[in-house]
């Protein structure tokens, strides 16, 4: 069982992300960086309206976080993604716990970030939003 996740709390993060950095006058140089995406960062409308997880709106598998960090140094943009700071989006929730019909996303749900064609394909969620509701 894992904590589920809200709004109020809790951290995405892949890695690696590999962006290309400026190296003038070489051309850049591809260097992998953490991805770290923020739980009340998510995106208004993603999340469960109708369902409050230690007094926050509830996380689903399809909730999506606006922006992430960790990659700013590679300013030319992702190897994947040609993105830096870009969304974090829950690809995976539980299969037995539903909020509003989707997965209940949870401590260790996948996720990608940083683009639709995402530079993390497989991050996680390792920091939990909340510790007395769990979800299997």
């Amino acid at each position: 069982m894992f904590p589920a996740s809200n709004k109020a709390a809790g951290q995405c993060m892949g890695m690696p992300d590999v962006c290309n950095v400026p190296a003038p006058p070489a051309p850049p140089v591809p260097t992998p960086f953490p991805n770290i995406a923020m739980c009340a960062q998510a995106q208004p409308g993603s999340f469960s309206l109708k369902v409050k997880v230690g007094g926050a709106n509830a996380l689903v598998q399809t909730s999506k976080i606006t922006m992430s960090s960790g990659d700013e140094a590679g300013s030319l943009g992702g190897v994947m993604s040609g993105m830096i700071k870009g969304p974090c989006e829950y690809k995976m929730g539980s299969m037995k716990v539903k909020f509003e019909g989707k997965g209940a996303a949870h401590l260790t749900s996948m996720v990608a970030q940083n683009g639709s064609n995402p530079n993390v394909p497989a991050g996680q969620q390792i920091a939990p939003s909340q510790v007395v509701v769990m979800v299997n």
